[in-house]
């Protein structure tokens, strides 16, 4: 990604009016913070190839993805944001081979009141169409990016850590929280469980009312629609496992405080 000719637009910002849909309980929504940033993430890595189509493909033609590796969300206590402005400023940039690494900053009157950090890759079906199949694949065109910053490189460095360790590894699911995905909410456009519906099925096993204050979570695999996950938490780590056992997401989060689980 690093050796063409095409010169990357590398930085954006974007400015929010706080409704419903942006918030949660505690301040910013979690979930609308990564659907709203990847496509913010999306937009960079299409501007950086020099197209203004969201829909990527390789050299021979087939559609490609950029997939979610990993992401880490950052959240201050805040006070109340409905309608108020937010702010937000991201950057691209590479971080290795494929991978490339997204910033955003949130700022509301000037104050930063959180980051998400964002790494992907690009993926495309094989020849089964199964979600349990995703191949890594090279866009057609290729873009001249900066080096990240060393967060970045940080956040890139835990991950491939991560996914050596557990890729290809299968849990006993006794104790865990067998969750069922909604086909018509929880996967994307293209078919594949979409990267904040493994935040949304994470929390929904959690069942705590603390505010989130940092959420680090790997990629490793997605799921076909129709399939269960099986959620197991231990402490502040929570990993997500198909019916077999095998690992597609691993996450380690910190809250603001403890809390008790809402009563069934």
């Amino acid at each position: 990604m690093l050796d063409a000719a095409i010169p990357a637009a590398t930085t954006r910002i974007a400015r929010q009016m706080l409704g419903m849909q942006q918030l949660g309980p505690h301040g910013l929504s979690e979930q609308w913070l990564l659907g709203f940033c990847g496509d913010l993430h999306w937009g960079l890595i299409a501007g950086a190839l020099g197209q203004e189509s969201l829909r990527f493909r390789t050299a021979d033609g087939r559609p490609l993805y950029a997939a979610f590796c990993a992401t880490r969300l950052e959240l201050a206590p805040t006070g109340p944001l409905l309608g108020e402005a937010l702010e937000i400023r991201s950057d691209l940039a590479a971080t290795g081979g494929s991978r490339l690494g997204s910033r955003h900053r949130f700022l509301h009157r000037g104050r930063e009141i959180g980051a998400l950090r964002m790494l992907s890759t690009f993926v495309a079906h094989d020849e089964t169409g199964s979600n349990r199949r995703i191949v890594r694949a090279l866009p057609a065109r290729s873009c001249a990016l900066p080096m990240a910053e060393p967060d970045l490189m940080a956040l890139d460095a835990r991950a491939r850590d991560t996914s050596r360790a557990l890729r290809g590894r299968t849990v006993p699911l006794a104790g865990a929280q067998r969750i069922e995905p909604c086909h018509g909410l929880d996967f994307n456009a293209v078919g594949l469980l979409y990267f904040p519906s493994f935040t949304r099925l994470i929390e929904t096993a959690a069942r705590s009312t603390a505010p989130i204050r940092v959420r680090e979570l790997v990629y490793l695999g997605n799921l076909d629609a129709g399939a269960a996950v099986h959620v197991l938490r231990a402490g502040r780590e929570t990993l997500v496992a198909r019916d077999d056992g095998s690992l597609i997401a691993r996450a380690v989060e910190a809250r603001a405080f403890a809390s008790r689980p809402n009563p069934a």
